[in-house]
């Protein structure tokens, strides 16, 4: 019965939008694996900047003119040096000009301050298409919590070579 459900999200007359939003996905993560070690305001035109409201690893952005751009300048940088996975990429548009994904993401690499990291965490995001242009609106980070221990898993529970690379 689930299988089914989700198949009926996807919509044939959106199949146009959900292939633009893959291509989407795909240049983040060519930003993100080969830009951003040299220019990580690069990845900024991938979100409506004024706009985006975030709940993310280092907490909630509000919506702003000037919050997220902020929040962008303080933490991206920070990843500069990393390589993105994607595993179990959902991409549903739901109209022309709006759309959402789910998946789980690998980060890995060198901080800015020269220190490996490698963490796995889950993802969903809302988009809109603005003058041809697709962007992020809202994004959720999280990472599972053993709630026994209350401690964070930072793996997801994913074994991280089942992920796929653009």
């Amino acid at each position: 019965m689930k299988a089914k459900h989700i198949l009926q999200l996807h919509k044939p007359e959106y199949l146009k939008e959900e292939e633009e939003i893959l291509e989407f996905y795909k240049g983040w993560a060519s930003c993100l694996n080969n830009e951003f070690v040299n220019d990580s305001e690069a990845g900024k035109k991938f979100y409506d900047v004024p706009q985006v409201i975030t709940f993310d690893l280092f907490g909630m952005t509000p919506r702003g003119p000037t919050t997220f751009k902020e929040h962008f300048e303080e933490t991206f940088p920070y990843f500069a040096n990393a390589k993105v996975d994607f595993k179990d990429l959902e991409i549903v548009a739901t109209s022309k000009d709006s759309a959402y994904s789910t998946m789980v993401q690998r980060l890995r690499g060198k901080s800015a301050d020269g220190k490996d990291f490698e963490m796995t965490y889950r993802i969903s995001a809302i988009l809109i298409k603005q003058d041809g242009t697709w962007r992020w609106v809202h994004e959720h980070v999280s990472f599972p919590v053993n709630m026994a221990t209350r401690e964070a898993d930072f793996t997801s529970s994913i074994d991280p070579k089942k992920s796929f690379s653009f």
